[in-house]
């Protein structure tokens, strides 16, 4: 699918990288253009590295709109696991790897 340049701008706005260009095949990836709205995706299947809400219709909100909803909820989820994780006793996943590593050896795929 050919995308002309003017729109590639946009789509990278929204997060898309030159890569995600190669995966717009018209049918389960693709876009519309509007001079008031700006683009807006269609990747019902997140195939692309956009990262934020796509309807259940398919579709990503229009560019212009600036929609961060999702990255917003992630960011403030992610910031608070870091924290529990931080006061967490817990051991690390390297320490639980190396402990079950003492406890049960390195077995080889052939035993």
């Amino acid at each position: 699918m050919e995308i002309p340049q003017e729109h590639k701008t946009l789509l990278k706005e929204l997060g898309l990288s030159e890569e995600d260009f190669e995966k717009f095949d018209g049918n389960f990836v693709t876009y519309e253009y509007d001079a008031e709205k700006g683009v807006r995706l269609y990747d019902p299947y997140y195939t692309t590295s956009y990262n934020e809400y796509i309807g259940i219709d398919g579709w990503s909100a229009w560019s212009y709109e600036k929609d961060t909803f999702m990255s917003d909820i992630l960011r403030g989820a992610k910031e608070k696991a870091k924290k529990a994780e931080e006061k967490s006793d817990r051991p690390s996943e390297v320490e639980l790897a190396e402990a079950l590593k003492k406890k049960f050896g390195n077995k080889s795929d052939d035993d």
